[in-house]
């Protein structure tokens, strides 16, 4: 599905200009084709940075229905040209040492997650990390992570990919597929392209390939439907619904910043956590990913506070730290600085 957001349209327009260049130095359509590839846009309204009101406008029916119909033209040409392209590059799972001959390089496109040197900012350390927290009546605005803070799984991955595994064949005991799935979500990830892209299938397709050997389309959408439920997750703190909406009534801010795809708006609601937050932004919303500190910045301004203002609170240090200092926000680990929301209030 075409995804309908103010990006959508430049990145149209820049394709057509470096398309017209191509054209004139004889190159086939072929040449092009990364640069209608190169992202997946969001499924958002072009108006929904500017007024957070309007999230339940997002057009039910996809946003394919509201594009006119030079868009759908151009639409037609990504498609056919994606077929050409997939054999030079899957655009996934991309080792470093292959980064110089990616295609999208010579581009100069956007990085999704930021400047690579926010992945090793922490490498000689946490205590490498300068960070100020100022007392807690100098912020206007809290930031909280997702998945690994405000809700957490309720099974181990493990376990809930071999139970549902077996009827598809996965033989593999849980302590492998533990391994493998390690493995799978710690491989390098195309740096030009979004990990959680819109509904996320295509890397989770690839993640859970590599976890349980099994290529059954059934097994990927049964676990992809599972962790759309109450019974996959819950609210990690018992106490956050009480000290979060404490926090608000006193005229904080609040907004979940999160690396997740198009399901979490859907099981915030499930879980019932959805109205305790003025903001929420996620990652294949707004084609930003943790630990680039862009990310943060757009929930700044959403929420129409200045970063110094912010106090964010997340589980990784890489995306959750290092992002939000690079944002120029304050910032506390989850699960280390802070077991609970009583903590941070």
């Amino acid at each position: 599905m075409l995804p309908y957001c103010k990006r959508v349209f430049q990145a149209f327009a820049a394709a057509r200009g470096h398309a017209e260049v191509l054209r004139d130095a004889g190159s086939s359509s072929r040449n092009i084709a990364h640069l209608f590839s190169a992202r997946q846009f969001s499924n958002i309204r072009p108006d929904i940075h500017n007024d957070t009101s309007r999230r339940s406008q997002l057009s039910p029916d996809g946003p394919e229905s509201k594009i006119n119909t030079t868009t759908r033209c151009h639409a037609s040409r990504i498609h056919n040209a994606k077929e050409d392209f997939v054999s030079e590059c899957d655009r996934t799972f991309c080792p470093p040492e292959k980064v110089e001959h990616c295609p999208f390089l010579q581009l100069g496109l956007r990085q999704p997650r930021g400047d690579e040197s926010l992945a090793h900012r922490l490498d000689n350390g946490l205590h490498s990390l300068k960070r100020t927290l100022k007392c807690p009546g100098s912020y206007q605005a809290l930031f909280v992570d997702a998945a690994g803070t405000l809700i957490e799984a309720s099974q181990s991955t493990q376990q809930v990919y071999r139970e549902i595994g077996l009827k598809y064949g996965v033989k593999l005991s849980e302590d492998e597929i533990a391994d493998k799935y390690k493995a799978a979500y710690g491989h390098p990830w195309c740096r030009f392209r979004m990990r959680y892209e819109a509904d996320g299938r295509l890397y989770w397709q690839r993640i859970v390939q590599e976890a349980t050997g099994c290529k059954d389309p059934g097994l990927l959408e049964d676990l992809y439907q599972y962790y759309t439920t109450d019974k996959a997750w819950h609210i990690g703190d018992p106490d956050a619904e009480k000290v979060l909406k404490a926090i608000r009534n006193a005229g904080i801010k609040l907004a979940v910043v999160s690396n997740f795809d198009t399901r979490l708006r859907p099981l915030m609601k499930v879980l019932s956590c959805y109205d305790w937050f003025d903001s929420i932004v996620v990652s294949a919303e707004v084609g930003l990913e943790k630990p680039n500190p862009e990310i943060f910045l757009t929930a700044c301004k959403e929420l129409c506070v200045k970063p110094e203002q912010v106090l964010h609170v997340g589980d990784d240090k890489t995306n959750d730290l290092v992002g939000a200092s690079a944002a120029g926000c304050d910032s506390l680990l989850w699960g280390v600085e802070v077991a609970n929301f009583t903590e941070v209030d």
